[in-house]
């Protein structure tokens, strides 16, 4: 039996519209992939100190960065999960300890401890906001940074103890 034109036609549109919508969910999935998801991070990673990604140029792992000095300048750090407390990073092993997170060495501040040392940020995560806080463990005064923006720091300035991630 035949397929009317009517028929043939709504069957296109159905293949169509599922191709756009398979395609539009691959690239979205394939986006958070590559970036990463920084709220999904145990903040106690030891290789967060270690990883080169952490004082990388770009990053599609650590994707927040912490500058020493106003307007994104001076020694700076990648982030790429929540930290409680950045005066005190928990890398253990035969070397390790409990050390500061610090600055890379590129520029002004380099070598210094990140924590209650934070002028300015960017956050460069798509859908994730960030917030920078006060005191360790989530708590006190924020800032709070949007998607694909930075800002010089007002309520943290030089007094950021930790951060945290979520969808926004």
């Amino acid at each position: 039996m035949p397929v009317s034109n009517t028929k043939r036609r709504n069957r296109v549109r159905a293949v169509a519209f599922a191709g756009i919508l398979a395609a539009a969910t691959l690239s979205t999935v394939g986006n958070a992939g590559a970036e990463g998801n920084p709220t999904g991070r145990d903040e106690y990673d030891s290789s967060t100190y270690l990883n080169p990604e952490r004082c990388a140029d770009q990053s599609e792992e650590f994707r927040f960065r912490f500058y020493f000095n106003s307007n994104y300048g001076g020694a700076w750090t990648n982030i790429g999960h929540p930290m409680h407390d950045l005066t005190v990073m928990h890398i253990g092993g035969s070397g390790g300890g409990d050390v500061p997170l610090t600055y890379c060495d590129k520029g002004k501040g380099a070598g210094k401890v990140v924590g209650n040392n934070s002028a300015s940020a960017y956050n460069w995560y798509r859908g994730y906001c960030a917030t920078v806080f006060y005191n360790s463990w989530y708590r006190g005064a924020t800032d709070r940074i949007y998607p694909n923006n930075g800002m010089n720091l007002s309520a943290t300035y030089n007094n950021n103890k930790s951060i945290d991630f979520d969808a926004c």
